[in-house]
């Protein structure tokens, strides 16, 4: 397809405070990369990345005083600056970068041809106050234009990987984002240079990929993660999964079940069918009013990321302790007792060396732990009774609803095209219970527990160990369960427990 030689189209509207700002300062600049390739995509970036034949560090200052904001470095060494500012309550990002020997030396630096567009910022039009571009004025020394018109992916030189290796996740990324091909010579060029991600710093790798997690379709762009060598390198310790087989009830090996479990996630949270997969087609109506649920995975939780994306991740990783724990009985039944603990550990090594907060950690690892536990919370065709759902909510505080719903993505990529509408149901019921008892049994985070380890240890004259912690955890649930309410009956309570042989202190 030949790229179009006449049409206007539109900029962010931010892009009109900006080149108002640079119209104020006697230097070259031009409009490169993602706003321009998301524009002719018909899509809005919020982030806009300006060249200025010049200084970057003296225009980003310009800029930021110009419109109030505030500049600070990215690079020094490649004299790159982020100017940060608010225009009528907007936040406003814009990257400024130096390419002193003129356009066209930016321009070879590029990833991708879609990513290798320029238009100089006189050249856009602000009619009616609605920034826009004629795209005749691009600048596309790489035909950057004809490869986003036919959907396809294309590395600007042969050196493009060698010289920034993150660059083969961002193509995934981008890949996954536009729903593009990816041309033949660039795929063998990732597959070949797959194991160089291992030199990125894990702070660029964990954001490039939490990015690529949060995209629709979460099942078909982690296969082909995997199909180009990426996934694994990424996380080595998921390779281990990729043969080990499971009983027959299951569909899948450990890998492929995983990858399924995030995409099923996806499905079960949004409430649609977004994910195409061999699956029965009464999943949908069975699972948990998920309005509100929606809205609480929606939340921006931690490195930027919501909720659904965290969810995501720990599906991904959920099975993750299956492979060291695989154990076949003589009868031939195959087990993989503990694999939600030694799960857990993995997932913590795997996520404190991609550097991610202590609160994503945590968020994943109690998910990966508890797994298991709303399908385990009562025998087959019984309901859970109030005490277990209470027990469920205390020891699951600050994920239980996410658990509920791996629990939920688990079961169905687990049985796949076998599973039944008769167990399906079943199990849907005893999640809506759980579910709909949060308001009941919920634990109120800031609410200060009723005794200390103190008041136990002077109260009731026991040495410090972690008994305490036990008998701290269980006046917890008596609370819960309203037979104890101020700290005198939580002690009272503890003593004549260990007096009728209830612990052994």
């Amino acid at each position: 397809m030949k790229p179009p030689t006449a049409g206007y189209y539109r900029l962010p509207t931010q892009v009109s405070h900006i080149g108002s700002a640079l119209s104020q300062i006697p230097v070259k600049s031009y409009l490169v990369g993602g706003v321009l390739r998301d524009s002719i995509f018909g899509t809005t970036n919020p982030d806009v990345d300006i060249v200025v034949v010049g200084s970057a560090l003296d225009v980003s200052k310009k800029v930021a005083t110009i419109m109030n904001g505030k500049s600070f470095p990215l690079d020094t060494s490649r004299d790159i600056y982020r100017v940060l500012a608010k225009v009528s309550e907007t936040e406003i990002q814009i990257d400024i970068a130096s390419a002193q020997n003129g356009i066209s030396s930016d321009i070879e630096k590029r990833d991708f041809t879609i990513n290798s567009l320029a238009l100089d910022v006189n050249d856009v039009d602000c009619n009616y106050g609605v920034p826009q571009f004629e795209i005749s004025k691009i600048i596309d020394e790489h035909r950057g234009i004809e490869d986003i018109l036919n959907g396809s992916l294309r590395m600007t030189s042969s050196q493009v990987f060698k010289e920034d290796p993150l660059r083969i996740l961002r193509g995934a990324r981008l890949t996954a984002q536009y729903n593009l091909d990816i041309d033949k010579y660039t795929e063998t060029q990732i597959k070949e240079s797959s194991s160089l991600i291992s030199r990125v710093s894990s702070e660029r790798i964990r954001d490039e990929f939490l990015k690529l997690l949060s995209l629709q379709q979460s099942t078909r762009n982690l296969t082909k993660m995997d199909q180009l060598g990426i996934l694994t390198n990424i996380i080595p310790e998921l390779e281990a999964s990729r043969e080990t087989s499971q009983p027959p009830s299951h569909h899948w090996k450990v890998l492929e079940h995983m990858v399924q479990t995030v995409g099923q996630a996806e499905n079960i949270v949004t409430g649609k069918q977004i994910n195409a997969g061999p699956y029965p087609k009464f999943i949908l109506k069975y699972i948990p009013s998920t309005d509100a649920h929606l809205t609480y995975f929606e939340q921006n939780y931690s490195d930027s990321q919501s909720r659904l994306t965290f969810l995501k991740l720990a599906c991904l990783l959920h099975d993750v302790g299956k492979p060291k724990t695989k154990t076949v009985d003589p009868d031939g039944k195959t087990r993989f007792l503990g694999h939600d603990k030694l799960g857990e550990e993995i997932a913590r090594s795997i996520l404190k060396r991609m550097k991610f907060s202590n609160s994503g950690i945590e968020l994943v690892t109690n998910q990966i732990s508890n797994h298991l536990r709303p399908s385990q919370i009562s025998n087959q065709g019984q309901d859970p009774t109030p005490k277990a759902i209470r027990r469920y909510y205390n020891d699951t505080s600050g994920a239980s609803i996410d658990i509920l719903y791996l629990n939920l993505a688990d079961y169905i990529s687990a049985k796949g095209p076998k599973l039944t509408q008769t167990e399906w149901i079943d199990h849907c019921r005893k999640i809506n219970i759980i579910a709909k008892s949060e308001s009941s049994y919920k634990r109120d985070e800031n609410q200060a527990k009723l005794v200390s380890g103190h008041d136990i240890m002077v109260g009731l004259c026991l040495n410090p160990g972690p008994f305490i912690g036990t008998l701290i955890k269980d006046v917890e649930e008596a609370r819960l369960e309203g037979l104890v309410s101020n700290k005198k009956e939580a002690l009272e309570l503890i003593r004549h427990r260990i007096n009728s042989g209830e612990y052994i202190a």
